[in-house]
């Protein structure tokens, strides 16, 4: 068969494989793709192309018979190139799109309940936020399917109208050009990193004044270890890791104590071997605080597990009722007490007399 002849049999056989890269190349472009027909198309388009390739060989030995070839070969065989690398891009994609239909598939069956539809998190514009509204929008920002022009109508819905975030996002225009603008106008406001950093030091050092102003009193110590482990966790996502920034730490954190608390974490540190006695590291004090916590909770659940829910909730409203020193909590506290128990100290002023001789009550609301 000569050169014309295996000519005539390529095209036709490349208007086949064309109308079936067609076909794939539709369905690939819809939303839900059928990977059912993918896989007969892609079957189908396989033994097209093992043809055409069979018919081009021929064809390309021919041209390389004759002596002065070298220019007919290449636009030739630049032709041919064009068929292979359509034929390799369109497997791969059906390819990846079955292994991720398998791998939801796999998931989908692991998995026997609905998960909730995630809401896209709201900014305002407090810089405390911006670092859990970054990890959920910056999957969005990072989308290459998605473009610019609906990232910006996403980044429009995810700040709160009227508000410091708002104005930085309206401010520009929703086209796709000012999108990454807007973006980097959000991360200079209240996203950088010496920001963020100086806020959640500054709440550790309000932490330590005011346990400075209530004269290191017991506090909820749970509470006070969970709002802690939230700051020094902010920080470690800013890059200020307790191995870099320990010493720096530390003592704020330790100055966050109640007295009793810092007595037992430098007698827990003291009565180790002198070799470690020194060593004040921030992830040794959490460890201890954590322990500390788990202790409390333990003694806690100790003194009310065996209390019905009503005796549970009357405990709780005495606790509160205890709390306000004025004329009301002496009535109620005196009735409590003609059911034969006595309190040793006066509500008021804390001092070994009747509560209800007491004289500073005298001037007090009786309003709880």
């Amino acid at each position: 068969m000569d050169v014309t002849q295996l000519k005539t049999q390529r095209k036709a056989l490349r208007t086949s494989f064309t109308i079936c890269a067609k076909s794939i190349e539709d369905e690939l472009m819809k939303e839900a793709p059928n990977v059912s027909q993918l896989s007969i198309w892609k079957a189908q388009i396989e033994d097209k192309f093992t043809r055409l390739e069979k018919c081009q060989t021929e064809i390309t030995n021919l041209i390389l018979k004759d002596t002065d070839a070298e220019r007919a070969f290449e636009e030739d065989f630049l032709s041919a190139e064009k068929y292979r690398d359509r034929f390799s891009e369109l497997c791969a994609q059906i390819q990846r799109l079955s292994m991720k239909e398998t791998e939801t598939k796999e998931f989908s069956e692991k998995r026997k309940f609905k998960l909730p539809k995630i809401e896209l998190k709201k900014f305002t514009g407090d810089a405390k936020e911006y670092l859990s509204f970054w990890s959920q929008f910056s999957k969005i920002h990072e989308d290459t399917s998605i473009p610019n022009e609906d990232k910006m109508q996403y980044l429009l819905q995810a700040v709160v109208p009227k508000t410091k975030a708002a104005r930085v996002v309206e401010s520009f225009p929703a086209t796709a050009e000012n999108y990454p603008k807007a973006i980097a106008q959000l991360k200079e406001r209240f996203g950088r990193d010496d920001l963020l950093v100086q806020i959640y030091v500054r709440d550790l050092l309000s932490m330590v004044m005011k346990n400075a102003a209530s004269g290191r009193t017991k506090t909820d110590l749970p509470a006070l270890y969970d709002e802690l482990e939230a700051k020094i966790r902010a920080l470690e996502s800013l890059g200020r890791t307790q191995e870099k920034y320990g010493d720096f730490l530390s003592p704020l954190v330790e100055s966050c104590l109640p007295e009793e608390i810092l007595v037992a974490w430098e007698r827990s540190r003291n009565i180790k071997d002198a070799s470690e006695v020194e060593d004040r590291s921030l992830e040794k004090l959490m460890n201890f605080l954590k322990q500390e916590v788990k202790g409390e909770e333990m003694v806690e659940l100790a003194r009310t597990g065996f209390l019905s829910p009503a005796n549970q909730k009357k405990k709780e409203a005495a606790n509160k009722l205890d709390n306000y020193p004025t004329a009301a909590t002496l009535v109620s506290t005196n009735i409590r007490n003609n059911t034969g128990k006595r309190n040793l100290l006066c509500k008021f002023c804390n001092k070994k007399h009747p509560s209800k001789d007491c004289l500073e009550a005298r001037n007090m609301s009786i309003d709880v």
